[in-house]
């Protein structure tokens, strides 16, 4: 404890307002229970990070985009926040060519890397596949598990995926909405102090030390801040730290181009070999002039490699796809995020290694009873996604009421 920390008390702190997070903190208000949440950035909303374009008119998602599956829980809260969805239609021929690589895949038997389950099948498209697993999972080929990969490629979360009409940002600001007004931005958390039924986290919030003491504690933080920055005292069980290693965070550098006018026709767009950007899309069927460059997995590394400027690397890639247009004389603006650079983030969103096994349940599973994990690193249905943000940030704070109404009873 610092003596001149200022301390703040709750029954409840989340750390964290990204999806999951504001999720967690909806759900603790609708069940009465004081919450407090905690986030390092300046703004809510984690990995759904949306701004627009300077005349109000689309939206321009440098985080999450798109809606994958039917999740109740996400469902429900785009109904709420009145958020319409567009669906978007899959990569022609290389959807279909990946996934009859994967359904390859005995998810019974020895797992492997998809890059050593690649090389023994012989087959055409194993090439297009490994591209698009690197894009649609953000995995690196040689260290990612396969069978948990065919696994997710077999879900629920890949039967079918829409896009916010009006961004991210909407549904972000409607869960804001529903949590208490105890939210405190630019909350830098160093330490988290715990013993059962007690928690101290220890912050500075512009520079001056800062602790929350609270019963219970929900840990949204990204897994790559989770494993890198976030320090436990004592440290989380062994059992933690193994499931923690054996998850690991995408890389994902994602650049919008902002055009005068849409000068394209289609959705999704491969580039030719030797782009720094491999896939291009746009927002139809709306007509929205805005083209996304994406480079995920493995291929944030070739880009960092041979095209160390990404906007002017994304402008190449347009002129490969388009040669006919003067794209640099169409371009307005250029936004760019690099989610492995990103400090509170350390990546886009997270995969499994090779025998990872069951590591996103244990990571999810409370310790002592105080401690309680959410976030997409920690949903067996959707992971990497929005919705098992939202899914389990919701079923963190409900177990977390639970906790607390028990022990008023007892007590």
């Amino acid at each position: 404890m610092d003596a001149h920390a200022r301390i703040i008390r709750s029954d409840a702190v989340v750390v964290g307002a990204g999806a999951a997070g504001l999720a967690a903190a909806r759900t603790l208000a609708q069940c009465g229970i004081r919450a407090l949440v905690v986030e390092s950035r300046h703004r809510i909303g984690g990995r759904a990070y949306t701004v627009r374009t300077p005349d109000g008119a689309f939206p321009i998602e440098l985080g999450a985009e798109f809606v994958h599956g039917d999740s109740a829980a996400t469902t429900a809260l785009l109904r709420e926040s009145d958020t319409r969805t567009i669906e978007v239609d899959s990569v022609p021929g290389v959807w279909e060519v990946t996934q009859a690589v994967l359904d390859r895949v005995d998810v019974d038997g020895s797992d492997s890397s998809v890059d050593g389950f690649l090389k023994s099948v012989d087959m055409e498209g194993v090439d297009q596949a490994r591209m698009l697993i690197e894009g649609f999972d953000a995995a690196l080929t040689a260290d990612a598990s396969v069978i948990a990969i065919a696994r997710e490629w077999r879900s629920d979360a890949n039967n079918a995926q829409s896009r916010p009409l009006e961004g991210y940002g909407k549904l972000v600001k409607h869960l804001a909405a529903g949590t208490s007004d105890k939210l405190l931005l630019d909350t830098r958390v160093e330490r988290i102090a715990w013993s059962p039924g007690r928690v101290e986290v220890c912050a500075t919030r512009y520079g001056e030390p800062l602790e929350i003491h609270a019963s219970r504690a929900i840990i949204t933080v990204p897994v790559g801040v989770l494993q890198e920055q976030l320090q436990f005292k004592p440290p989380l069980p062994p059992e933690k730290h193994a499931a923690l290693h054996a998850i690991a965070m995408g890389p994902v550098v994602k650049v919008a181009l902002h055009f005068r006018s849409a000068f394209w026709n289609g959705g999704f767009f491969q580039t030719p070999p030797g782009c720094g950007f491999p896939t291009l899309w746009s927002r139809m069927p709306q007509k929205a002039p805005i083209l996304m460059a994406w480079a995920g997995g493995d291929a944030v590394r070739r880009l960092d490699e041979k095209h160390p400027d990404p906007i002017r690397a994304a402008l190449d890639a347009c002129e490969a796809v388009f040669p006919q247009v003067d794209v640099r004389a169409q371009l307005q603006a250029a936004y760019v995020h690099d989610w492995q650079g990103d400090p509170y983030a350390r990546g886009a969103y997270s995969y499994l290694r090779v025998n990872g096994g069951d590591a996103r349940e244990v990571l999810r599973a409370p310790v002592a009873g105080t401690l309680y994990f959410a976030g997409e690193a920690t949903s067996s249905n959707y992971a990497g996604t929005v919705s098992g943000a939202i899914e389990t940030g919701e079923q963190a704070a409900l177990a977390v009421a639970e906790s607390l109404t028990n022990h008023i009873r007892i007590s």
